[in-house]
């Protein structure tokens, strides 16, 4: 997984047809549901620009947050995505703003075995690095960490996890970030947020 992306594509997806109460089982990162094929190929994005961070709130700014949000979208036929649930809100008054980067996703729709188009679901994450951290650090809290080094591995690596032990209180900017995963628990419970009426990208 390329970890130096804003919004990182997880290899977790569900057939279309899941009723909320229908709790997944997961093996490795495939999300299968009962009785649910997955498709033969996943949806693959076309519009994400992988160096650009998300816009922040002045709550994520001044609170120096490094948070992120777990979502599952759903997307149809066309590669619009249609609605989306929270499995991991970011908080710091993100919300909106992980919704409205949401719905500007475009993707490749996924397959079934036949090759035709066909709605899925699948994990994604969106991701607020300290805004600080980032005009330290990459010169811009408009950029994502950098790729550096040899073997390649992103910028923030020495950065400790929330809640792994001791902040580096040596560093320059010392933090912490966030390295959740998303809570599978909220699939069957999470309400959806669906498309504004009138937003569908052309």
């Amino acid at each position: 997984m390329n970890r130096g992306i804003l919004v990182i594509v997880v290899t977790m997806f569900v057939a279309r047809g899941a009723r909320a109460e229908e709790v997944p089982k997961v093996f490795g990162e495939v999300i299968v549901l009962e009785g649910k094929a997955p498709p033969s190929s996943p949806p693959k994005p076309t519009n994400v620009v992988k160096t650009r961070a998300p816009p922040y709130s002045d709550h994520a700014i001044l609170s120096d947050a490094w948070t992120k949000a777990w979502l599952l979208l759903e997307i149809d036929e066309r590669g619009v995505v249609t609605r989306f649930k929270f499995l991991k809100r970011p908080g710091y008054e993100l919300e909106e703003i992980a919704a409205s980067e949401a719905f500007k996703l475009r993707f490749e729709p996924a397959h079934d075995g036949a090759g035709r188009p066909m709605r899925s679901t699948m994990l994604w994450e969106i991701e607020w690095p300290s805004a600080w951290w980032l005009s330290t650090f990459v010169g811009t809290r408009s950029a994502m960490p950098k790729i550096v080094g040899f073997p390649g591995r992103r910028q923030d690596w020495y950065v400790p996890c929330r809640g792994s032990g001791p902040m580096n209180l040596g560093s320059v900017r010392p933090t912490y970030k966030d390295c959740s995963k998303p809570d599978l628990k909220k699939v069957a419970t999470e309400v959806w947020i669906n498309r504004p009426r009138g937003s569908e990208q052309r």
